[in-house]
This record gives structure tokens, sequence and C-alpha cells, in this order.
């Protein structure tokens, strides 16, 4: 089950090689101020600064609602909300009470839970990958990517919203923590538990793929049954 599991990260990691380069601490403390000072510029009427915090934060929002979600258009609906969310809330955007990241996803998470509790079903769209493949190389990569999602879709939320920013948005336990409001050694374990079962369901999903394409290896005709 181990070598399932790194398959998982592998390919959480080809789905979000478009938008990440491994950050410092001084790049993510940096990245955070320039949020936080969009966001006071924000609350003051400045509309520059929407647009700028637009550019800089919608692809990593909709990636979590598309994570979450597991449907294109939920995301770009969630995507949209949480923006309309910033332009209206700005002014509760408090540095004494954690990150500009934070509050921004916090605002994400409790718009794509809302969606959740309305609709229990998920469409099978893809977002398109920036990274390029050939040929049978991409078919596998899109193949990988749909089966982890497919498998993140079937987690309770409580482990999916866990998986997605530790293993997929690539956040500490810290942030998350914060996100999530509850004690980072929740968050441990939460991680922990849904790595197993997401393990266990990619597996299975293996399984039936394997035995779903058995017959039809099986009932391909040979060259002398079709000119017979």
């Amino acid at each position: 089950m181990g070598g399932r599991l790194w398959n998982f990260r592998d390919a959480s990691h080809e789905f979000i090689a478009e938008a990440h380069a491994t950050m410092t601490d001084a790049d993510s403390q940096l990245k955070d101020h320039q949020d936080a000072t969009l966001l006071v510029a924000i609350a003051a009427g400045n509309e520059q600064a929407f647009v700028d915090l637009y550019a800089r934060r919608h692809a990593d929002v909709f990636r979590f609602a598309f994570a979450m979600a597991r449907s294109k258009s939920v995301a770009q609906d969630v995507t949209q909300e949480v923006f309309l969310n910033v332009l209206e809330n700005a002014a509760r955007f408090d540095t004494a009470k954690g990150s500009a990241r934070g509050w921004l996803f916090g605002c994400a998470r409790h718009v794509i839970l809302d969606r959740l509790r309305l609709e229990r079903r998920w469409t099978d769209a893809l977002p398109e990958l920036t990274v390029e493949h050939d040929g049978d190389a991409k078919l596998l990569t899109e193949q990988r990517v749909d089966r982890l999602h497919a498998a993140l879709a079937r987690l309770p939320v409580e482990y999916r919203e866990v998986l997605v920013f530790c293993d997929l948005q690539e956040w500490t336990y810290a942030a998350t923590a914060a996100v999530l409001d509850c004690p980072i050694g929740t968050v441990r374990s939460r991680l922990h538990r849904g790595r197993a079962l997401l393990a266990a369901l990619l597996v299975e999903g293996e399984s039936d793929a394997c035995a779903a394409s058995a017959p039809a290896e099986r009932s391909v005709l040979q060259p002398r049954e079709v000119c017979s």
C-alpha cells in the first residue's frame, strides 16, 4: 500500500506542477505580506488592488475548489463567489488573527463546504494540464489524475480537505490548522487516516479498472476470424 500512496503523491504533483515552485519560508512570508497589503487596500476601495489580488490568487482558489468538488464548473463558481466576498468583506481581515492566505482560503473553504452540502454529486470535468506530455504519457497522466480526484471525492470532507491543503497545496500543518480552526495534532491524525483511506480507494479503483478491461481483451478477434 505504501507504493500506491507514492503514486498518489506523484499524481498530485503532476496536477499542480504549473502552480508551485517550492517556496522558502521567506518567500511565503513575503507573498503573504503582499497579499495582506492588497486586502487592506481593497478594504479602502482600491480597485486595482482587487485586480492584483485576483491575478495572484484566483488559480490557487480554483485548484483548491476543484480538488474538493471534482467539478470544473463548481470550482469556477466558488472562485467567483470567494472573490466577491473579498470585495465585500476585505475590511474584516485582521493581521492580528492570522495570515492573508489563511483568511482567503478560510473564505474559500466555507464557500465550497456550503456548495458540497447542497450538491451531493460531482462532474467528471478536469482542468487542462499545462504540463506537456506526448501520446501515451499524456493519457496515463490524465488517467492517474482522474483516479486521484475520483478517490478524493469519495473521502469524508474532514479527510479530503487536509489532503488538499497539505498534499496538493503543500501547506504546513500549522497553516492548515489555522484555516481549519483545529489543533495541529488533529491535522496530523486526519492526514494520516486520509492518506490510508485514499491509498485503499486508489488500489480498489485500479483493481476495478483491470477487471473491467479483461473481457475486452479476451474478445479481440483474430485476423482469421475477421476474414472468414
